[in-house]
């Protein structure tokens, strides 16, 4: 059979997937409709699957699962499109970029799966990129970088995964304790967070949808780097500590107080 169809096959089974999971995120796409549109999606791998196992994915089955995965992932587009298009979310744009934070709060937890108003938390903390390949990052560009949260503040994220938010809705995502095994963390003050706040069922991380988040934050250097097996940093105690103390004492020089 032609390889370039069965690569055709591979690829459109791939994007329906990619869609499923992108349609999960709304809680549309968490119920029974996206429920119907996961079954088929795990349905048509599982055929395709079965068929290559026998040997029986000849080029005439290849096209007819090629043309349902196409039907499938039409499905979900549309689905897709019609969340967006709805009433709910593109008052929740609007309100987005109004700074209406009580609309939010009323809105979101209906578009969005596993996300629920949280009462008011305590501090919250977010962990600020210090690696890069591998290895620390420059001195002069984290400082840079916590100079510019302090001016113009935190960025909001979402893009087609993020559980709680998308390119439309983003959010800064925050937690409830400091990250352990991060060395660079800021702190946010819980008289300093904006009302109401928003939190995932499933992690327990709280989101804040703007654009940007400008709160004071206290900066956390830790003295020494955790071992955490899930980084794979090959940073030796010394080297961790020399990099702390250039780093520290670029925050100094630039105005920044470090816990």
């Amino acid at each position: 059979m032609d390889e370039g169809l069965v690569t055709e096959l591979e690829s459109a089974i791939a994007d329906s997937g990619a869609l499923v999971v992108r349609a999960q995120k709304y809680r549309r796409g968490a119920g029974p409709e996206g429920a119907a549109l996961l079954g088929a999606a795990l349905a048509l791998g599982d055929e395709a699957r079965r068929l290559h196992r026998r040997d029986a994915l000849d080029a005439a089955a290849a096209r007819r699962l090629l043309a349902e995965a196409g039907a499938l992932a039409e499905r979900l587009r549309a689905l897709l499109a019609e969340v967006r298009a709805g009433a709910d979310y593109r008052a929740a744009v609007v309100a987005h970029r109004a700074g209406d934070r009580a609309t939010l709060a009323r809105l979101l937890p209906a578009i969005f799966a596993g996300l629920e108003p949280a009462p008011a938390p305590g501090d919250l903390f977010a962990a600020l990129a210090w690696l890069r390949r591998g290895r620390p990052r420059p001195a002069e560009e984290v400082v840079g970088e916590v100079l510019a949260a302090r001016a113009e503040g935190l960025a909001g994220e979402g893009d087609d995964l993020s559980p709680g938010a998308d390119p439309e809705l983003p959010a800064v995502t925050l937690r409830s304790d400091a990250p352990p095994a991060e060395p660079l963390v800021l702190r946010l003050p819980a008289a300093a967070l904006p009302a109401p706040v928003l939190r995932l069922v499933e992690s327990g991380e709280y989101l804040v949808h703007a654009v940007r988040l400008p709160a004071p934050f206290a900066l956390r250097l830790a003295a020494r780097l955790e071992s955490d097996e899930d980084l794979r940093v090959a940073l030796a105690p010394a080297d961790y500590t020399r990099w702390r103390d250039v780093l520290a004492r670029a925050l100094a020089a630039a105005g920044v107080p470090v816990d």
